[in-house]
Formats: structure tokens, C-alpha cells, sequence
């Protein structure tokens, strides 16, 4: 993600439209208990003599006196949030919308509006990512084409699999697209074991060490039940979607292959050069598709199995 891509003049255009709307960027905080979300204030200087840090410095000015104009925020040289780098911008505005910062879902929403009608000019989104509480909770990116999409599978695989092990495979996986693809491709991988080994175990399908991906894939799918209940003719639908899901061992053949061509775990030389973004994504995009599929299939919760065990 480049520093400063998102300017000033988008980012002050955000700042009025939230002050119009007297939606406030802490929301049901304080403004230093927010900020503190983001910042060490306890580590930054205090602008006011009589205190030794940032927090309580804003506390005082902000809670107890509220002396300071509405945008300090935008030009104080501890938060600067007119010209800090992009990430933590986009960091700033997914925190506005954070379950613990506000309650109010009509605001959210409206936020999220204003954020993505500025944001699109300058090639970012704020996509949720995750949930709490049924809440949703969001993260900025470059809006490529396809990521939006694929936030929103991820968001999916979450619920059936929301652990911290799981999450971090997730955000790495969608992360490294735009910027390491071998480490996309070979998280992608490692997504896909871990999906298809919990489910098996909570099949209590014994589990053989010496099985291949696709193997193991013919293995989950071979555990679940693909029957459709509605359909005119449930047998011969079975078979057809079975037929189907075959074709999925011929796509993770190529996942491991490119796994062993471009993904992380193997040795390269000093000049070797990645897959194409392009690739990555498709695979990845396959990847999340799968896993959904048969996590929804399966319909409970797996209990986390994770990669390299058996």
C-alpha cells in the first residue's frame, strides 16, 4: 500500500460531511480513549505544560474543557491524520465504525457511504472482514478488482471457522495478494488442509499422513452430504453435483503444483520472480469458494484441525 495516495483535500471532504451529520469519529468513547485504540498516547508529549503525556493532555482539553477546535485531530502533529500514511487513515476510519466505538447501525452504515464515495476516487474501499457479536467490523484496502468479493467470502469462512489460527490465515492470504503471491498462494493451501482436516475429524474419519491434497479433498467430499432434498430426482442430482465436485481434485492439483512452483515453504533462487497477480487471485478466489462450500455443507462449527497435523 503506497504512503499517501488517499489526499488531503479527500480526506478533509470525509471530515466535513461527519460533521454536518454530527456523526462523531469516536462514536460512545471519549476522544483520548479512542485515539488510544490507535496510538500509545501514554508515549506521546503532552502540548500542555502541565502534563507529561497525550492523553491526558486531550483529556483535559478535549473532556474536562473541550477548548480545542473539532478537527485538532486533522493538523496536531502527534495524530496529523490530514497527511499520515495511508494505512493508518484507512485504520482511523474502520476504527470509526468498530462495534465498540458505535452502537448505532444507521451510522454505520451512512459512514461507510461517505468513506466509499470519497475513497473510490482515490482507489480504496472499507470492506467488512470480520464479525463481533454479530456486529460487523471493517478494514480499508485497495479497491481491485475481485477484493471486495473475496472480503466478503472471507467474512464467511470466519463463521464456520472463527479462530485466531484461522483469522491470521485469512488476512494473510487476502493481504499478500496484491503484494507477495507466493505467500498468498501457499497460505491459500494451507487454508484449504485445515478445512478439510477438521471437518474429517469431526467426521471421525481416521486421517492417513501420507495422503495428498487431492486425496484429502476426495476425502471431505466423500464425508459430506451433497444430496439435495428439494430437487425432482434427489438420486440423479446427487450425481451430478458428485461429477462436479470431482472436477474439484483436478483444481487442487493445481493448487499444490503451484504451491510447489510459487508458493511459500520452498527454497528460490535470489532472482526468482512470483506468480502474476492475476493468478493469485483466481486461486485464492477458488480456494475461498471451496472451503465455503464445503464448511456450509457441513453446517457446524469444525473444531479447528490445523495444518501439518494429523
Amino acid at each position: 500500500m503506497s504512503k499517501n495516495r488517499i489526499t488531503d483535500v479527500t480526506r478533509r471532504r470525509i471530515a466535513d460531511e461527519m460533521t454536518i451529520g454530527n456523526m462523531w469519529y469516536h462514536g460512545n468513547l471519549t476522544e483520548p480513549d479512542f485515539l488510544a485504540r490507535m496510538f500509545d498516547l501514554k508515549s506521546l508529549p503532552s502540548r500542555d505544560y502541565r502534563y507529561t503525556n497525550a492523553y491526558d493532555d486531550i483529556y483535559q482539553h478535549m473532556v474536562n474543557n473541550n477548548d480545542w477546535e473539532e478537527d485538532w485531530i486533522y493538523s496536531d502533529p502527534r495524530i496529523n491524520l490530514s497527511h499520515c500514511d495511508d494505512e493508518t487513515y484507512l485504520k482511523f476510519l474502520a476504527m470509526t465504525v468498530h462495534p465498540r466505538v458505535r452502537s448505532n447501525s444507521d451510522e454505520v452504515v451512512k459512514l461507510i457511504e461517505i468513506y466509499n464515495r470519497h475513497l473510490s476516487t482515490e482507489g480504496f474501499v472499507i470492506v467488512q472482514t470480520d464479525e463481533i457479536s454479530s456486529k460487523p467490523v471493517f478494514s480499508g484496502r485497495l479497491n481491485t478488482i475481485g477484493q471486495t468479493h473475496l472480503a466478503a467470502k472471507n467474512t464467511e469462512i470466519k463463521k464456520y471457522l472463527n479462530t485466531t489460527y484461522v483469522n491470521g490465515k485469512i488476512n494473510t492470504m487476502s493481504d499478500a495478494i496484491q503484494k507477495d503471491t507466493d505467500l498468498a498462494i501457499g497460505t491459500a493451501k494451507e487454508l484449504l488442509e485445515t478445512t478439510c482436516k477438521s471437518i474429517l475429524r469431526q467426521k471421525s474419519v481416521v486421517l492417513n499422513p501420507d495422503w495428498t491434497l487431492p486425496q484429502l479433498i476426495k476425502a471431505t467430499t466423500n464425508s459430506l452430504d451433497f444430496s439435495p432434498k428439494e430437487a425432482n430426482d434427489p438420486e440423479k442430482a446427487e450425481k451430478a453435483i458428485k461429477q462436479i465436485l470431482g472436477g474439484i481434485a483436478s483444481i487442487v492439483q493445481g493448487v499444490g503444483e503451484l504451491r510447489n512452483g510459487y508458493g511459500t515453504g520452498h527454497g528460490k533462487d535470489a532472482d526468482f520472480k512470483g506468480l502474476e497477480i492475476k493468478y493469485a487471485k483466481l486461486l485464492v478466489g477458488v480456494v475461498s469458494e471451496i472451503v465455503i462450500l464445503y464448511l456450509a455443507t457441513n453446517g457446524e462449527t469444525a473444531e479447528l484441525i490445523e495444518t501439518g497435523t494429523l
